[in-house]
């Protein structure tokens, strides 16, 4: 005889079964491709998708005798400035000032203000980043393009204007350069784009791949968490038959 209690069992383990089996349909796709792009975080060494290993052929020590227009005259001309720093760019030094998130390029020969690095200075650099055991040690000048509006995604927008300077290496190497400041704002490869896109699509977001807390990735996750409830409910109610 079915009593109430037991119909109120069934009726649970039916629901359970229910939502079990059409939730983890609904996040079969999802799954896979979480499975999938974590494989590749993990099996990817981090610094090597970040370029770490891409250095400076060899440091230049600087001494502020090799400086013609003293820093004295960039201090009065620059009282406001939170750092100033000595900076050997293509070969020519430079008083590098940061004021205000922004930063200046002063000629250490004659004082004058640097507006724009040259596309040869710009190219020098990024050259000289190139190291004998790094993923551009093949590398071969491809192009170098001024970029001052509608930057490409991997880069952005507060950066311009900046040089880019490609190489024609195993990885498809890009080197991003202030033309304002001569600091590498950024680097990309074949191996570093390929893990932005599966960012983008580990954490479910398909704009710019930066918003974790985004509402589809939100409502996956409580899905899978209802799907993982009913299933562990299935196994308590069929622990007899498992055992």
């Amino acid at each position: 005889m079915l009593t109430l209690s037991r119909l109120r069992l069934l009726t649970a383990k039916l629901s359970a079964h229910f939502l079990h089996r059409w939730l983890m349909l609904l996040l079969a796709l999802p799954i896979l491709i979480w499975a999938l792009t974590g494989s590749y975080f993990v099996l990817m060494d981090l610094g090597y998708i970040r370029s770490d290993h891409v250095k400076p052929v060899k440091v230049n020590y600087l001494s502020l005798s090799e400086f013609n227009y003293p820093v004295a005259d960039v201090y009065r001309r620059y009282p406001q400035a939170e750092t100033i720093s000595l900076k050997n760019l293509a070969n020519r030094n430079y008083y590098q000032v940061r004021i205000k998130g922004k930063t200046l390029l002063i000629d250490a020969s004659s004082g004058l203000l640097v507006n724009q690095l040259s596309e040869q200075q710009a190219t020098a650099i990024a050259q000289r980043l190139q190291h004998p055991q790094s993923i551009a040690s093949d590398a071969k000048l491809l192009r170098v393009t001024l970029i001052t509006e509608h930057p490409p995604s991997e880069l952005a927008k507060r950066h311009l204007p900046v040089w880019r300077v490609d190489f024609d290496d195993s990885a498809s190497s890009t080197v991003y350069i202030s033309s304002s400041s001569g600091e590498v704002v950024t680097r990309r490869h074949d191996y570093w784009r390929l893990f932005d896109l599966f960012w983008k699509w580990h954490i479910m977001d398909y704009d710019d791949g930066e918003a974790i807390d985004n509402k589809l990735l939100l409502t996956a996750a409580m899905i899978s968490i209802i799907a993982v409830l009913a299933g562990l409910f299935l196994v308590w109610q069929r622990r007899r038959r498992y055992l």
